[in-house]
């Protein structure tokens, strides 16, 4: 549109064809016209308005700052569902849950009052939301960390047994690796509180276990005994779900010092560490009741999913109606603040541009708005006169409308001028044969393009789903006429 000022378009260049419609050839006679409705019907009027598509407003503000204008409150509220939506919809995608198709056209604006209650239904679906994720969450956590000290006491009675090794009967004179001059060292500093034989054990991340067991042997001077284990059980991470590589380690250490050291490096590298009991009775009575509680938890966490599916499958349910009311009630609050008070705010006063042959059904249109809101005095719609730039209205429908579009990539023409998206109808497939002549390719495009012509009632609902799709389904009758014209001079082409 070549309009020097700011503007919100309601066209949606497929309204239906009326008799006084201007022909294909040029663009519709356009009119400027103001608006006075009353306060209690502005919504419903050009809500009416958005849903016949045929007005594209003017600000009559342009110098007021936007959080300064009539509806700020209410295009905020809107910003905030449309937050919560796509929180909601977030976590359905995640849990990939099948999300309701609703056709854009059978959901009207909600009335004003909707709001409340919209906003109420969604602020409570998505603190519920958030509650189950979090408790999911924690118990995740806690069912990893049992997981991981069930492996730790597994691995470490495995190994303990194997080795025929009592901690208790070893006492302060048993050292790892029997150094004298550290020994005589050791003595003097007097830093060992005790030379009782320590063992500590935990889980850490396999990425980590080669540079922890250079630190561990660097800063012990060798005097610990590393013992690894690689953990075979899958784990995942409680929040983003990633798989979880790790590994049980056991270290036998002599000395408060060394055990203090020992602290340091496994909190560096992020390592879990665990109670490791000394005699092999309280490692297994310790097992036996990791196991129990990691057999309650497992079901909580089922019945947890499960709760947390069924709050997602309910928010899926309605979660494009609820985004196609939120959008509409924004649109509708953000051409409100283009309007302009007058008489203390007991009338509205808005400006548009509208096509001359559709002004009996807009003002229809508006009045049935008003009536709607019940409003007593009836809104009116009066033509202004004006010597500015007209804007370009091509009336299309959903074959014209692909070729308009290729035309308007490379520029809009000016008011009334010449349409030549008319003769691209011809000219454009025609051309791509030309250079494309190819008559396999060319049947290929055509099942495709006959597919989607043939589904269009179908696909219509579907079409967002990716971006690539949505252009050559926008495209369609325009892939049609290439194929045909492309089998054309592929058989010419003998190609």
């Amino acid at each position: 549109m070549d309009l020097e000022m700011t503007e919100v378009a309601f066209f949606n260049g497929t309204g239906n064809c009326c008799s006084n419609m201007g022909t294909l050839f040029k663009s519709e006679l356009m009119s400027r016209c103001q608006l006075y409705l009353p306060p209690e019907a502005a919504y419903n009027c050009v809500a009416e308005l958005g849903e016949l598509g045929l007005a594209q407003f003017v600000d009559l503000n342009p110098d007021v700052s936007a959080f300064q204008r009539q509806f700020v409150g209410e295009v905020k509220r809107c910003e905030e569902m449309e937050r919560t939506l796509r929180y909601v919809e977030t976590e359905i995608v995640k849990e990939k849950v099948g999300i309701a198709d609703e056709s854009e056209a059978s959901i009207p604006a909600p009335a004003p009052r909707e709001m409340v209650e919209l906003e109420a239904s969604l602020t409570t679906m998505e603190n519920n939301l958030r509650e189950v994720n979090i408790n999911y969450v924690a118990l995740r956590k806690n069912h990893l960390e049992l997981s991981e000290l069930k492996n730790m006491l597994r691995k470490t009675e495995v190994f303990l047994s194997e080795n025929q090794l009592n901690l208790q009967e070893l006492d302060e004179n048993t050292r790892l690796l029997d150094d004298t001059s550290e020994r005589e060292k050791d003595i003097e500093d007097q830093t060992y509180s005790s030379m009782k034989f320590n063992i500590t054990g935990g889980v850490i991340d396999r990425a980590r276990l080669l540079a922890f067991e250079r630190m561990l042997w660097r800063v012990s001077k060798g005097n610990v005994f590393l013992k690894v284990a690689e953990i075979d059980e899958q784990m995942e991470d409680p929040g983003s779900g990633d798989v979880l590589n790790k590994a049980v380690f056991i270290i036998f250490f002599q000395g408060e010092a060394l055990r203090s050291r020992v602290k340091k490096i496994c909190e560096g590298f992020h390592a879990s560490v665990y109670p490791c009991p000394d005699s092999g009775v309280e490692r297994r009575e310790m097992l036996c009741g990791v196991d129990t509680r990691l057999s309650d938890l497992s079901t909580v966490l089922t019945q947890t999913t499960e709760h947390r599916h069924r709050l997602l499958v309910a928010a899926a349910a309605t979660l494009r109606s609820s985004y196609v009311k939120v959008r509409k009630m924004k649109a509708v609050y953000h051409v409100l603040n283009m309007f302009s008070q007058r008489d203390g705010g007991r009338v509205l006063i808005g400006e548009a541009w509208l096509p001359t042959a559709d002004i009996p059904d807009i003002r229809a249109a508006v009045n049935t708005g008003a009536q709607t809101a019940g409003a007593t005095i009836p809104p009116t719609i009066e033509k202004v006169h004006t010597t500015e730039q007209h804007p370009t209205f091509n009336r299309t429908n959903k074959y014209t409308g692909g070729f308009q579009s290729l035309v308007d990539a490379y520029g809009v023409n000016t008011y009334r001028e010449v349409n030549p998206s008319v003769y691209t109808i011809a000219t454009f497939p025609f051309l791509f044969a030309v250079m494309f002549g190819d008559a396999g390719h060319g049947a290929i495009m055509l099942t495709a393009s006959l597919w989607m012509i043939i589904k269009e009632k179908s696909l219509e609902s579907k079409r967002n789903i990716s971006e690539i799709f949505n252009i050559f389904f926008g495209g369609r009758y325009i892939v049609f006429l290439m194929s045909i014209f492309s089998i054309y001079t592929g058989l010419i082409y003998n190609d």
